[in-house]
């Protein structure tokens, strides 16, 4: 039974090789692929045939789904190497060369590499797994594609779905951007102050309230404690002012107990990267452990 007739030029030699590795996946899975190629006039027509025995709509879907990833990677090689630097310089013209050459590689890297998950890069997943459906349902029109005619007449509209792409990784880029300046402002602001304390103890308590305490045990500056303790959370973001108490005392050495009770581990990595080495994690104290039996209590 024919599952797909696939039509492309000389240039294109390595569209058999990836039919070749959907009819292994096929067989891997004890379902029998035919190829049968021809040639005329410079255009290669190969078909795609399933055995009787094992055809039914189950692996034709199936197959649409596996060429459907093959002709998104051939089609996301070619805008990568042929448009994504000119889109970005052009539609992001305030970006330097460097920046522009960053932002690329991140592009390239995403467009290029979605198979790889991670938690950074789901939204992304999720927008090239719409191309793919749409690139299924073109298959799905006929039980013969063209492929230069595929790129030729529709690659405009993944193009769009390429720049939204492009698009968020821009904005992702620009926030980090800012969040790297406002370390460096931070660390700058660390490094002109004087120490006001040698060493200081970040807790949190049950009720995700911040407690910070010297070597001694003693409470550190009782007006900023009381404000951090107190705050309400629908008010004044309680981080911001840890933040800023941390840079007004400008400790010596920071030491965070229980850092796996912090509700926002990012407040964790910000502390790391304006003191970077004044900071130490503690996890088997007294207080540590006292802090663990009371959220095992709740």
């Amino acid at each position: 039974m024919l599952l797909e007739t696939v039509v492309y030029n000389d240039n294109l030699d390595n569209i058999i090789s990836n039919i070749n590795e959907i009819k292994y996946t096929f067989e891997n899975s004890d379902i029998t692929i035919g190829i049968s190629e021809s040639v005329e006039n410079n255009l290669h027509y190969v078909k795609i045939i399933c055995s009787d025995k094992d055809y039914n709509e189950k692996i034709k879907s199936k197959f649409y789904v596996y060429f459907s990833e093959e002709l998104y990677k051939y089609i996301a090689n070619e805008f990568c190497k042929n448009k994504l630097m000119s889109l970005v310089k052009d539609s992001y013209f305030f970006l330097n060369a460097d920046e522009i050459d960053d932002v690329c590689k991140r592009c390239s890297d995403i467009i290029l590499n979605y198979t790889v998950i991670n938690d950074k890069n789901i939204s992304y997943i999720n927008m090239i797994n719409s191309i793919i459906n749409k690139i299924i349902e073109c298959i799905k029109e006929n039980d013969e594609i063209n492929i230069n005619g595929f790129t030729t007449f529709r690659m405009k509209n993944i193009e769009k779905d390429f720049s939204d792409i492009i698009d968020k990784v821009i904005e992702n880029y620009m926030v980090e951007k800012e969040y790297d300046e406002f370390i460096k402002l931070l660390k700058y602001f660390v490094d002109i102050q004087d120490s006001k304390v040698d060493e200081l103890n970040i807790y949190v308590d049950k009720e995700g309230k911040y407690l910070l305490q010297d070597m001694n045990g003693n409470n550190v500056e009782n007006k900023m404690i009381d404000e951090l303790c107190d705050v309400n959370v629908n008010g004044v973001n309680v981080d911001d002012v840890l933040i800023s108490g941390l840079i007004t005392l400008s400790p010596k050495k920071i030491v965070i107990h229980c850092k796996e009770s912090f509700n926002n581990k990012e407040i964790i990595q910000t502390i790391l990267n304006v003191f970077e080495n004044k900071v130490f994690f503690c996890d088997d104290c007294k207080m540590c452990r006292k802090l663990k039996n009371s959220l095992i209590r709740q």
